[in-house]
């Protein structure tokens, strides 16, 4: 049975929440469609969850109220779940810094610099439609 993936948009700009679940709605990948506007509601999302799900892909910004994208990955670190995340940073930072610290963390599979266009989502979708990303190794972003 074909593992169903789920979907976590995590940004404070709405717009860009909207534009991406819009682009999420037409990949050829079915499953929930979860939008936060910080980490802590992406956090709480996960945890009503009570990790009940397969494998949950992450769109997260890094520059956010309340909770922002690094403090979403250091706490993602302390769940036993943590193995069914993965990330996509989905950010306005050009700072390389930014980058070179999203490799500190074995979920992050991709660095997307806004602005992002459709066929980016779409060729993410395939490598998890093609369990590339699922049973991916730990790459190298720089």
């Amino acid at each position: 049975m074909k593992q169903k993936l789920e979907t976590i948009i995590v940004d404070d700009d709405i717009l860009t929440l909207h534009y991406i679940k819009k682009i999420v709605k037409t990949s050829p990948i079915g499953g929930p469609i979860h939008t936060s506007e910080n980490g802590k509601l992406a956090f709480d999302v996960l945890e009503s969850r009570n990790a009940d799900f397969d494998s949950i892909l992450v769109f997260l910004d890094i520059n956010m109220p309340v909770m922002d994208g690094w403090s979403f990955l250091e706490m993602l670190q302390e769940k036993d779940y943590k193995d069914k995340i993965q990330v996509v940073m989905v950010t306005s930072s050009t700072d390389p810094a930014d980058k070179a610290k999203s490799n500190k963390y074995p979920q992050v599979i991709g660095y997307l610099e806004k602005p992002v266009y459709p066929q980016v989502f779409t060729e993410i979708y395939d490598l998890f439609d093609k369990n590339i990303v699922l049973t991916k190794n730990k790459r190298n972003l720089n």
